[in-house]
């Protein structure tokens, strides 16, 4: 069963987001409590909007995203998109993201935008169902060296 993500699916969330993350291509290592926070952190806000697969009472699938304005209308942004390891090429993922456009709609999202990583499995999965790369668009990101304070002056 798919429906939309609800505060109680957090712990199982997680373990998901952990499981999916773990794997290859990605292998990243996160604690079940950091995993908790940044899903806890993607659904808090009002305009979060998040989808999950459950079978038997168990989650298999988690979709974090939330609705942003833009110059043609509301989009949905992708932030985090997992399906456990063991059943990923199932079908689910494709599954998950058709009843997210299906119930987005009923909104009158007008589109779906996401990161992911280029020439990951993830692109290949996202291009199948119908996304996109942007040319003149890059991901860019600036690490920050730590400081003490604002004040500091070094």
């Amino acid at each position: 069963m798919i429906r939309r993500y609800i505060p109680s699916d957090l712990k199982m969330a997680a373990e998901v987001f952990r499981a999916a993350f773990a794997a290859e291509p990605w292998n990243e290592e996160w604690s079940l409590e950091l995993a908790e926070t940044r899903i806890k952190e993607l659904m808090s806000a009002p305009q979060s909007i998040g989808y999950v697969s459950e079978e038997n009472g168990v989650i298999q699938a988690v979709l974090c995203g939330r609705k942003l304005t833009y110059l043609h209308g509301v989009e949905y942004v992708i932030d985090e998109f997992c399906v456990s390891p063991d059943i990923q090429r199932s079908g689910i993922g494709t599954a998950v993201l058709d009843y997210a456009r299906k119930d987005l709609a009923c909104e009158n999202i007008a589109a779906m935008a996401l990161l992911t990583g280029r020439g990951k499995p993830s692109e290949r999965f996202y291009i199948k169902n119908g996304f996109k790369g942007i040319d003149d668009m890059i991901f860019m990101y600036c690490f920050f060296e730590k400081k003490e304070s604002i004040n500091d002056q070094t």
